[in-house]
């Protein structure tokens, strides 16, 4: 099982902002499919959603991110997942967004995923989830 999930991509020209760098809110979605990836890495999240499972098993309580470097138009990019800390209801991923073939970090950042019940209420994480995130982390920097 990965311990750090890596989502390659170029940036697009419809990443761009007015002053001709990605823009900031970009990068939270470069988050997202990262989070994507490493969630279906780890088997976590299922695609296509297996027959009678529930269609919504986590929500977004937090996401933070730190720029550190821009990033402009045809740039290879590394954009990194992991899992970082495991509680009850919840679970935390951290995120870096690297230069292909470089140590520049142009972000940096984490998400707070709260688990949900049927009706929408926090809950404790199932203990197959719990396992995958555990392994997740194993020997993970």
């Amino acid at each position: 099982m990965p311990t750090i999930t890596e989502y390659h991509f170029r940036v697009r020209s419809t990443d761009m902002d007015a002053d001709r760098i990605v823009n900031n809110a970009r990068y939270l979605e470069f988050f997202e499919q990262a989070r994507l990836e490493h969630l279906a890495a780890i088997e976590v999240v299922k695609r296509p959603r297996p027959p009678g499972e529930a269609g919504r098993s986590f929500t977004l309580a937090e996401t933070t991110c730190r720029y550190r470097a821009p990033l402009r138009h045809r740039d290879e990019v590394v954009a990194r997942a992991w899992t970082q800390q495991i509680g009850n209801r919840s679970f935390i991923l951290a995120y870096d967004i690297r230069m292909k073939d470089s140590d520049t970090v142009a972000a940096e950042g984490s998400s707070v995923q709260v688990w949900l019940d049927a009706d929408g209420k926090p809950s404790p994480l199932p203990d197959g989830v719990r396992t995958a995130l555990e392994q997740s982390m194993d020997g993970a920097s």
